[in-house]
């Protein structure tokens, strides 16, 4: 395939995506420093946490290595003012799954500044504290929750909507059910069938949630690598402990043993969910498993689920449902990424190839009909995927980071 147009292309946009301080963004705080935003011109235009780690990926690989720093500093900066990155700068109500600290260590690798732990470091650390005392329940697995009030909740009743979902009758219904679709939000999966019962789709807070506690064991383990490379072992052999510990609640619990896979847990009713998400590809890079065969079995059954002849599908297709924009045959770069990584930490070095070759494949076969990239893909059509929440933006974005960063990885 020839990415060579995509690769130009992505070049010259990247600077479209820059806001500054003095831009006029939604909400009323202002970023002290300037930062990328997905969409250069509608929808998503404001700093969104874990997009722009996916976004720093492509940043480093296009040499704006001093962007990529900035988009820390703002990491930095929320931090600083909440305990925690917001999911947005307008929407601070939540967070987003916690990749700053992966963040931060990609860029020490790429670039071996030393400083850059120094200055973050801590700043990582009071993030971890944000999501072990507010997110963590009493056995010590996280889930996505939200910091909105009752009121907040019932004035964002027009959330609703988007899932085809009717308000409760009564308050304390109304009350629960936004509350467990904004705990989804702060998943970043907005919207997605992970958390269905047979009570009600979105029983979200009922679950341990099995993306989370990977990417905070995974955050555990950068963070105790840095505080080795300053010097301050005493603080990293306390991030050992909690890896180690977060290490085995993993295992323990978020393990379904009759299915061979890591999913989401059910704590109410013991239960794991029917429904199966690229969510399970998370413990393999995170490095939960020891076991390199349960790891590659794990990993084996998940593609027969989830792999399309175009790429990886969000979830399992399950006919006769209705599919949410997390869910089937959506693939997304996010997915994508941590399934790349998952495969190739598992020992299946050619199932990762081969789904990147997909994303990278569509990605290009897209951008040669519509002269643009898109938020996310139909893995079963190789298309733009079009969903009913909202209309599918143009996007550099994740979607431009993880192609470069796949591009490099396999000399496409």
């Amino acid at each position: 395939m020839n990415t060579g147009n995509v690769k130009s292309y992505i070049k010259t946009p990247w600077k479209d995506t820059v806001r500054g301080p003095d831009d006029v963004i939604h909400g009323n705080i202002r970023i002290p420093y300037s930062f990328t935003v997905p969409c250069a011109k509608v929808l998503f235009t404001d700093f969104y946490y874990w997009d722009t780690y996916f976004t720093n990926l492509g940043l480093l690989r296009s040499g704006l290595v001093g962007q990529a720093q900035s988009n820390l500093d703002v990491m930095a900066f929320f931090v600083d003012l909440l305990g925690y990155v917001p999911n947005a700068n307008h929407l601070t109500d939540r967070s987003q799954p916690p990749l700053y600290a992966r963040a931060v260590f990609d860029f020490y690798k790429a670039t071996g500044d030393k400083a850059i732990l120094a200055k973050h470091v801590d700043r990582l650390m009071r993030e971890h504290g944000f999501f072990a005392d507010r997110r963590t329940h009493a056995v010590g697995l996280a889930s996505y929750s939200t910091e909105m009030s009752e009121e907040e909740l019932l004035e964002g009743a027009g959330i609703l909507s988007r899932v085809g979902e009717p308000l409760p009758e009564t308050r304390e219904d109304a009350v629960s059910l936004l509350r467990n679709l904004y705990s989804i939000a702060e998943s970043g999966w907005d919207f997605n069938p992970r958390f269905d019962t047979p009570e009600g789709r979105f029983r979200t807070n009922e679950f341990y949630h099995l993306d989370l506690n990977c990417l905070l064991l995974d955050g555990e383990r950068k963070i105790a690598y840095m505080l080795r490379e300053l010097g301050r072992e005493d603080d990293a052999r306390e991030y050992d402990a909690f890896a180690d510990r977060r290490n085995r609640l993993i295992t323990e619990y978020l393990f379904d043993e009759s299915r061979g896979i890591y999913l989401d847990f059910n704590f109410r009713r013991k239960t794991f969910p029917t429904i199966i998400s690229a969510a399970s590809f998370y413990p393999f890079f995170s490095g939960v498993s020891n076991a390199s065969e349960d790891r590659r079995a794990g990993a084996a059954k998940l593609l027969e689920c989830l792999e399309l002849p175009f790429g990886l599908s969000a979830c399992n297709e399950r006919p006769g449902d209705s599919y949410l924009q997390w869910d089937y045959p959506a693939m997304w770069p996010s997915n994508v990424y941590f399934a790349v990584e998952g495969l190739e930490a598992s020992g299946l070095a050619a199932d990762a190839e081969r789904i990147a070759r997909k994303y990278v494949a569509a990605v290009t076969d897209c951008f040669g009909k519509t002269c643009s990239l898109w938020e996310k893909y139909d893995a079963s059509t190789g298309g733009v995927s079009v969903t009913d929440e909202y209309e599918t933006p143009q996007m550099l974005g994740w979607t431009a980071g993880v192609y470069l960063y796949l591009c490099e990885k396999y000399g496409l």
